[in-house]
């Protein structure tokens, strides 16, 4: 058996192998996480219902904060599934294996504006993630390969069936190869692939409004000692974006992450953020996340500030009681 042979029937079959038992056991763990989170529940049915019913709609929350971005994300998704299940070359692989199975593919021409299209948009974003400093600053190297891995099957197809590179001995002679081992190569990667919840450092400013509006309990927060640790599930995450909407600061993002080690963590959650907690200038308890008061503090610059709750009204009464004209009677 020849290279090529290897790479388009044996190797082309473990690929999919790898996918098929990848994704039911991802499916398996979700099912799991989100069972095992709703004991907690009063509505324990109902709520296992609406997570699976939201996990299957995936509108995304985030779009009410950034319309257009999310909406060419989902452009670029919705290609990426279409073309390759529709292409009808692809179809006819199908037909031709031992399963003969066959669907209406889609237009050639269809199929080439959507291949444009996605291949546009990635651009986009690798050029969007190079170019913004901040967006630069909270990226890995995971987030260039994901990008480039997506879009090089596209990108080879489209000159395959055109001959664009023909021309080119190396290239031309290749690209067929190129096409198989690169399409091969992120079935893998969506296996191994997490869209999960990041919150940027320089923004985040430990307030937990992404904890209460997490809809899961994915995303959670704990006061021990001195600091404020946030926890995640990557499991039990549906990635409606409730944490991105929410977050004040902008700090809460979902990004793609390819991590072979998160395929098998299911417990315990990771730690993803943690803040130091100030102390009460009067009482000396923990009470607010460092980051927050500093944040607060440079629109207000009361003293009152830096007390906690509990001190904020005793520092209310002395005022009040100072202030008060009986108490001026008093002293007189």
């Amino acid at each position: 058996m020849d290279f090529a042979s290897f790479i388009e029937g044996t190797l082309l079959w473990i690929v999919f192998l790898i996918f098929i038992i990848g994704i039911i056991t991802r499916v398996v763990f979700f099912f799991f996480e989100i069972i095992k989170s709703s004991k907690d529940k009063d509505y324990r049915w109902e709520y296992i219902l609406a997570i699976f019913g939201r996990s299957f709609l995936p509108f995304h929350n985030a779009v009410i904060k950034k319309p257009i971005y999310s909406t060419l994300r989902y452009i670029f998704h919705i290609c990426l599934i279409v073309v390759p299940i529709c292409l009808s070359g692809h179809i006819g692989l199908w037909e031709e294996s031992r399963f003969e199975w066959a669907w209406r593919p889609l237009p050639d021409a269809w199929a080439d504006w959507m291949t444009l299209l996605l291949l546009a948009l990635a651009t986009y974003f690798l050029i969007r993630r190079i170019a913004v400093k901040d967006i630069r600053f909270n990226s890995s190297i995971s987030d260039y390969v994901i990008i480039l891995l997506t879009a090089l099957p596209f990108m080879t197809g489209y000159f395959l069936t055109h001959g664009s590179l023909d021309s080119i001995a190396v290239l031309g002679d290749n690209m067929w190869t190129i096409h198989i081992l690169s399409g091969e190569a992120m079935i893998i990667m969506v296996v191994l692939l997490f869209c999960r919840t990041r919150l940027n450092t320089r923004k985040c400013t430990g307030c937990a409004a992404c904890e209460l509006n997490c809809p899961t309990g994915t995303l959670i927060s704990n006061d021990e000692g001195n600091l404020r640790i946030f926890t995640y599930s990557h499991y039990q995450c549906i990635c409606c974006g409730a944490c991105v909407n929410t977050c004040p600061e902008e700090a809460a993002e979902l990004r793609h992450e390819i991590n072979i080690g998160r395929f098998f963590q299911i417990v315990p959650k990771q730690e993803i953020r943690s803040v130091e907690l100030k102390a009460c200038e009067r009482c000396g308890t923990l009470f607010v996340p460092e980051p927050q008061l500093d944040k607060v503090g440079q629109t207000i610059t009361a003293d009152y500030l830096r007390f906690c709750p509990r001190c904020k009204m005793v520092n209310y009464a002395q005022n009040f009681y100072q202030l008060s004209p009986w108490t001026k009677k008093i002293k007189k």
